[in-house]
């Protein structure tokens, strides 16, 4: 239904077609936007028949809110909606003034209290940090096929900052309009609103406080100091300490609990590359068919048809489940050698204590603890010729209903050892290693050490290479890996152990392949962690100059990219490429994120100390708690409004009423998933602003509502670490919340304008 304005008097009669459910529809939650536009949110579609007050205008949209549960709480495969009536009156409410609707369904009494927060203000749900230099809130709805709210018309009108303890107004500036929202190749807008700036970046006091609006109302209440940055980062960190595997969650480190799983793993034969099970032009690498065709193959039926030739199980804990399924990546390196390096470029920022783990009390900086759960699994497996597998995996994924981790049936194998695999583990443990000697433990930093020297020397050995024969779909297959060194982990790998022994093998080896390390860099930088090479700068070697300088100069013009679109690009200051860019449709499987992009401005301020950049990374997370289109944060358990339900089996099996906590779904695709238009958007899907379509139907919408530990939760936790201003210890209220009863309760359940 498109562009659908209605005028009314107050005894005419609003139509919204489709009804057929009318007469069972019933209003499930209400707010007010302003004193002139109300929420009516139903589960159903109802006729509004006439108003105690004059409506100017309508907008109606229906959204999906999650896929529906029974009485048991058995997931259908259907989705579970809301209908919202945007309703928008010819004159504001009083205080405490009732509007009466005459619907379809019956009459509904809606009441306006000036004191409830309205959900126009869009704003960081935590708070600003104390140093932070540029705090923006916005202002800004959709209203369905309603369109924008109208806002323009408060360009240039006061706004206040305003003490929560005593309403005292401390600040005051006036609001400006922000660059139109633009539109879609001519047609598609982003943001669907107009959009107002409030600027209080000269307030620089630490306290509680909230934003008020004449004629519009008044914000939530939101802190500025060092706290919000100590809040985020725990909540972000604390999400891969709740998808580790191996180890059963408890009391006292959290209210999620589950018990401990996926002990025992098989020596598997399956290789441990997943870039090479796609069908490629590789001539040198990959699966080949008989003839020496380069074929793609599914990995779960690989590992089904192979099994090893003998199973001799393997005793272990560490690593983190993947996401809401139960494998260990080898991906999961990035996180450990991510966590490791932000620790070296702040090491301040970083206590023991800090998360409420379980290592917590043992001396060492609770974010290396986490790293080192990376690593644990894969020290257990490491063959004594050094070798590492570093993909766990089964050969199908859990579903929905099959309960918690330590239920699962499955054999689990680990991976062939491969010499690239091998030695992206040589480096992360390097790099770890380095971060403990920095923390004052060198004793413990010897196993990682002896483990990395191991790894490097399997790795250095040509007769190593990974080749191999599979049955597979009745018919031979082979493998074989590729000839050479990846050249991000030869440079980290080289460089880091020579940085911790001192012997010239490690930098020769980097040096003879200097001409690889360029072509890969040149080729493949895009998909690295914007960490990747930070040790060049934290540990210096005149004969990696080269390097170092290549770093620099793609990190800060990365960097100075990113501070462009973040100003240039939306209404709401994101991180997110141009509106006009090539790769702007690439929002799935969470590219969109800003703190995973954020990443690469705490490099970019590491490496020049720049303020810019630093400012731009505070922005990032202001848009990600909650200054963005959503007006919620995109973590669950984070700030006042988050996700409430999205695609963790984990979440589904327990017994906690709320999904847990610290995960940061994917979120946003650009596109719409095909099962949302089928079930809840039909032709309507076209009108959804981009930035609005985070659809949310679980396992039938996985590029939105799942998650990755290494794709969204760990970069997370990395920017926040760095932005921490001045680290503490986490309070009672922190590590003693408990799970809301039902996550339908949630605030963050309904859609937001």
């Amino acid at each position: 239904m498109k562009n659908i304005f209605l005028t009314l008097i107050t005894a005419m009669l609003l139509f919204i077609p489709g009804c057929q459910a009318e007469s069972q529809a019933a209003v499930v939650g209400h707010e007010f936007l302003s004193p002139r536009v109300a929420v009516v949110k139903c589960d159903g579609f109802m006729r509004i028949r006439s108003s105690s007050i004059p409506i100017e205008k309508i907008g109606f949209w229906k959204k999906e809110n999650a896929l529906a549960r029974d009485e048991k709480g058995n997931i259908l495969p259907r989705p579970e909606t809301t209908v919202y009536l945007y309703i928008q009156l010819a004159k504001p409410l009083q205080d405490k003034e009732e509007l009466i609707l005459q619907t379809s369904c019956g009459e509904v009494k809606i009441c306006y209290f000036a004191a409830i927060p309205t959900n126009i203000f869009k704003l960081n749900q935590l708070g600003n940090g104390g140093k932070q230099p540029q705090k923006y809130a916005y202002m800004g709805a959709w209203l369905g096929d309603a369109g924008a709210m109208p806002l323009k018309e408060f360009d240039g009108k006061i706004f206040e900052l305003r003490q929560s303890s005593n309403h005292r107004c401390v600040f005051q500036s006036t609001m400006k309009v922000r660059k139109d929202d633009p539109l879609y190749q001519g047609k598609t807008p982003f943001t669907g609103e107009e959009v107002l700036e409030l600027d209080y970046s000269k307030f620089n006091t630490p306290g509680k406080y909230y934003l008020y609006v004449e004629n519009i109302g008044r914000s939530i209440d939101f802190v500025i100091g060092s706290q919000p940055l100590n809040e985020a980062f725990y909540i972000h960190a604390r999400g891969l300490y709740h998808k580790r595997c191996g180890i059963a969650l408890t009391e006292p480190f959290t209210f999620w609990q589950k018990p401990e799983c996926h002990t025992i793993v098989f020596q598997g034969r399956f290789p441990g590359n997943a870039d090479h099970y796609r069908k490629g032009k590789e001539k040198d690498h990959g699966f080949f068919d008989r003839r020496g065709n380069r074929i793609g193959v599914k990995h779960f039926e690989l590992i089904k048809a192979n099994p090893p030739y003998k199973s001799i199980p393997v005793k272990l804990r560490g690593g983190w489940h993947d996401a809401a399924d139960y494998d260990r990546r080898p991906y999961h390196l990035r996180i450990v050698s991510d966590l490791a390096a932000v620790y070296l470029m702040k090491p301040a920022n970083f206590i023991d204590g800090q998360l409420n783990i379980p290592e917590s009390g043992n001396g060492i900086p609770d974010i290396l603890d986490e790293a080192a759960w990376g690593l644990e699994h894969l020290l257990a497996i490491q063959q004594s010729n050094g070798g590492v597998g570093c993909w766990f995996e089964s050969d199908s994924h859990p579903g929905a209903g099959e309960g918690l981790p330590d239920q699962d049936k499955r054999v689990y194998y680990v991976s062939a050892p491969d010499r690239n695999g091998t030695l992206e583990y040589a480096a992360a443990a390097a790099i770890y290693a380095l971060a403990l000697n920095k923390a004052g433990f060198p004793d413990r930093a010897q196993k990682y050490i002896a483990s990395a020297v191991k790894a490097w020397d399997f790795a250095m050995d040509k007769r190593n290479l990974l080749v191999a024969y599979f049955q597979l779909n009745g018919t031979m297959i082979h493998y074989m890996e590729e000839p050479y060194l990846y050249g991000e982990n030869l440079l980290r790998a080289g460089a880091a152990l020579y940085t911790l022994t001192g012997e010239e093998k490690y930098l020769t080896a980097v040096v003879e392949n200097e001409s690889q390390i360029r072509e890969n860099f040149n080729q493949d930088f895009w998909k690295w962690s914007p960490l990747s090479w930070m040790i060049l700068e934290l540990f210096p070697v005149k004969e990696l100059a080269f390097f170092r300088t290549e770093y620099r100069k793609v990190i800060v013009r990365n960097g100075e990219k990113m501070l462009q679109d973040l100003e240039n690009g939306y209404p709401y200051r994101s991180l997110w490429h141009a509106p006009d860019a090539t790769w702007v449709h690439a929002m799935a499987w969470g590219n969109y994120h800003p703190l995973r992009r954020a990443v690469t401005l705490i490099a970019a301020h590491k490496l020049t100390g720049e303020e810019k950049f630093l400012a731009g990374a505070y922005l990032a997370n202001d848009f990600h708690n909650g200054a963005n289109p959503l007006g919620r944060s995109m973590t669950s358990g984070l700030g006042k409004i988050f996700p409430a339900v999205f695609l963790d089996l984990v979440s589904y099996a327990d017994d906690a009423g709320e999904f847990v906590p610290g995960i940061t779904p994917y979120g946003n695709t650009f596109g719409i998933d095909r099962k949302a238009v089928d079930l809840v958007y039909g032709k309507r899907a076209e009108d959804l602003p981009i930035f609005r379509r985070y659809v949310n139907l679980e396992f039938s919408s996985v590029p939105a509502s799942e998650y990755s530990v290494w794709e969204t939760i760990a970069p997370a936790a990395v920017t926040t670490g760095y932005l921490i201003e001045k680290p503490v210890l986490p309070p009672a209220e922190w590590k003693n919340r408990k799970p809301a009863a039902n996550f339908r309760k949630l605030p963050g359940y309904l859609a937001l304008p």
